[in-house]
């Protein structure tokens, strides 16, 4: 009985300190990192295995299927505690996992409310529900620095007028949201029963009950257009944010932002007046609450023309707060269709904070968030040398998605990971090599300091990778997804099938790899990772799970 105990009381306190992940690159700042993660470490990564998998009855809409999944590490429920695994599909589905016991909860499926007809579906613009879900939080245990999600991010006036970079403006007034303490959209804490954030092929925010998948509880809000294409939902404080890309629905891509805690709770957009905001992430959140973007090509009233244009907005009224715009030009793609491109990311160095942003050609920057681009907006702390060896014949090779970060407490080094499509140009140089970069690649480096001033040092190139996705990285790791689609943008065709590696994050040596056991490509999906176990979906509507068999017996030994 003692024994039981025992097991019994070990599970509750693991669930107390569970971690989340909560979104796109596991947080709002879109670094990849998985704080917290005790299960994951280099000497027990030989021993993953595929615990499950699940497929799913969603539809797929042309390349996209099932966007990448997020984590919930514990909810009361009426079967008791659970951790949540929760991901969307292309044909406007939510799905609920139980992540520990491979048992589907609920499925909502969202019933159009636009009256717009739907345009013909095309390899860029298939329709359906296309943006990454989110919870609030970020990827640390719970009780530390989770309520961070949930305090709201200050915004600088309440009013937004023309020629903030864009066509900022204020549509009418949305409903109230309920603010009992049973509906809160921004319920939280211990047990909580908050909503997971979707947007659906109507351009409606939703919000989904965690629990059991209720999406009438809280009113939808018309956030999009309909029928465009949205890269991720993200949440700093109770702003919500959600940007458009390639022009799908014959309408301008935008981000566009809700203030669910304002009084008035209006739509604010900043319009690109050309590509999308780039990246898997879209958008990422720093610390003060400034949102950071990468826009490719277009124009505004503060940054002027944009190429390669690394923007600062004010949270909540969008307005231009800074940017950066590399001194050299590279040859532009479509002004409506995004090419591969990287969300910059936010992070703390030796008590200052930096950016990391990538260009088309593969340049990777190291920016001043207090200036971007110096007093000439122009001038970053520090670049690389273009990575990509035939930049401007290409448009589908460079850096994509979102970058990866972490310090190493041990240390006090700072890692940066990037996945580049396409081969490495002859003349960058990393001290550790892993064969042949002729698809992709994982590459490393090291931040480090060189006459006061933060520098970018090469480390490593990982193995040839298949168009990788987002990495991310836990406790010196480095898991990467070759996604094994065609480089052929968007075009779904299937070159291989996925496969995720675990590398050493400080080496790039190959420590894992799930070989055969994907059955196809995944497409616009990424990685995540939480209290053990690593996940990752596929075009044929499967999500695989993969942990240590020896802490999973309640999926080894049934």
């Amino acid at each position: 009985m003692r024994k039981v105990l025992l097991i019994v009381l070990s599970g509750v306190v693991g669930a107390l300190w569970g971690a989340d992940w909560s979104s796109q690159s596991g947080n709002p700042q879109r670094d990849g990192w998985a704080r917290g993660e005790e299960s994951l470490v280099k000497d027990q990564v030989p021993h993953l295995r595929l615990l499950y998998k699940v497929q799913l009855d969603n539809q797929s809409k042309g390349p996209d299927a099932l966007t990448s999944p997020i984590v919930l590490s514990n909810l009361i429920t009426y079967k008791g505690f659970k951790e949540m695994l929760f991901v969307a599909g292309s044909s406007d589905n939510i799905y609920s996992i139980d992540a520990a016991l491979n048992e589907l909860l609920w499925k909502t499926h969202f019933d159009s409310k636009s009256a717009e007809p739907e345009a013909s579906a095309t390899s860029v613009c298939p329709g359906g529900l296309t943006a990454s879900i989110a919870i609030i939080g970020g990827s640390s245990p719970l009780g530390r620095g989770f309520g961070a999600a949930r305090r709201r991010a200050t915004t600088p006036g309440p009013g937004v007028g023309p020629g903030q970079g864009g066509a900022a403006h204020r549509p009418a007034r949305t409903p109230d949201l309920p603010v009992s303490p049973n509906n809160d959209v921004f319920s939280s804490g211990f047990g909580r029963n908050g909503y997971v954030f979707a947007i659906g092929s109507d351009g409606y925010l939703r919000f989904v009950r965690q629990s059991d998948g209720n999406d009438t509880a809280i009113a939808p809000i018309k956030l999009v257009p309909p029928h465009s294409k949205v890269s991720s939902i993200n949440i700093g404080g109770t702003t919500v944010y959600a940007a458009t890309v390639d022009g799908c629905g014959e309408h301008p891509n935008a981000l566009y932002a809700i203030d669910l805690g304002g009084p008035d709770r209006n739509v604010v957009t900043f319009a690109t007046n050309g590509s999308g905001f780039s990246g898997e992430g879209g958008t990422a959140v720093g610390a003060d609450g400034t949102i950071y973007g990468h826009v490719d090509s277009g124009h505004g009233d503060v940054a002027g023309k944009y190429n390669d244009t690394v923007l600062a907005l004010n949270a909540g009224d969008l307005k231009v707060k800074d940017y950066f715009t590399p001194s050299t030009t590279v040859p532009s793609g479509s002004d409506t269709v995004s090419p591969f491109g990287v969300t910059p990311v936010p992070f703390r160095w030796k008590g200052k904070d930096l950016v990391v942003a990538g260009g088309k050609d593969g340049t990777v920057y190291l920016l001043d968030s207090t200036a971007l681009g110096g007093a000439d907006h122009h001038t970053p702390l520090f670049k690389t040398e273009p990575l990509i060896s035939n930049v401007g014949n290409d448009a589908e090779h460079g850096i994509w998605g979102d970058f990866s970060t972490w310090e190493d407490t041990d240390t006090n080094v700072r890692w940066i990971y990037a996945a580049v499509r396409g081969p490495l140009a002859s003349n960058v140089k990393f001290p550790l090599s892993n064969g042949s970069t002729a698809s992709g690649s994982i590459v490393a480096f090291k931040v480090e300091e060189q006459n006061g001033r933060p520098v970018l040092t090469p480390q490593w190139a990982s193995r040839d990778l298949i168009a990788p996705a987002s990495p991310v990285t836990t406790n010196g790791l480095v898991f990467a997804l070759s996604t094994g689609q065609s480089l052929q943008k968007d075009s779904g065709t299937e070159a291989n099938h996925a496969t995720m590696y675990v590398l050493d994050g400080t080496t790039g040596k190959e420590l894992f790899s799930t070989g055969n056991d994907a059955a196809t490509f995944t497409h616009r999906s990424g990685l995540a990772l939480a209290n053990g176990r690593v996940y990752f979906t596929t075009h044929d509507n499967t999500v695989y799970c993969y942990g240590l068999p020896a802490q999973q017996p309640q999926l080894t030994e049934r």
